[in-house]
């Protein structure tokens, strides 16, 4: 397992900012071209300090997510993993092992909406499965809103 090679980024204006009658909402990009190089392991992390999203006052949570390669067809599991501190020892995949989607394997964009257990802190963790090639990249984006 390794913690993703570039930091997750907020995303500005209009895709973070206000809900129309109150309420906010925020999108990361949390890997932006990320290698997963066939069966590797790769968490979302945002800072070298701050390795997942807060949820607590969040309700409704989505993922945007596309997976390819070059040489092959990317195949990967979607999963998230969870934390009731921000201590990187203490993530662990939720129940039914935290698979958001196994086996993304179609090379285009996909959404998923997001289930996380009652705790506070979350991370994007992308496994790769089966024969996925070594050239596989990945982009998500993390959306959240209250």
């Amino acid at each position: 397992m390794a913690d993703a090679t570039k930091l997750a980024v907020i995303q500005p204006p209009p895709v973070s900012g206000t809900v129309p009658g109150g309420g906010t909402h925020t999108m990361w990009k949390v890997f932006d071209d990320e290698a997963v190089a066939s069966t590797a392991t790769v968490d979302s992390i945002i800072s070298a300090s701050v390795n997942g999203f807060r949820l607590d006052e969040y309700h409704f949570f989505g993922l945007w997510l596309k997976a390819t390669s070059v040489t092959g067809t990317a195949d990967v599991d979607v999963r998230i993993i969870q934390s009731f501190d921000d201590t990187a020892a203490n993530y662990i995949l939720i129940n039914a092992n935290g698979t958001v989607q196994a086996s993304v394997s179609n090379e285009v964009a996909n959404v998923y909406a997001l289930k996380p257990a009652p705790m506070p802190f979350l991370r994007i963790r992308i496994v790769g499965v089966g024969a996925n090639p070594a050239d596989t990249i990945v982009e998500a984006h993390f959306w959240a809103q209250t």
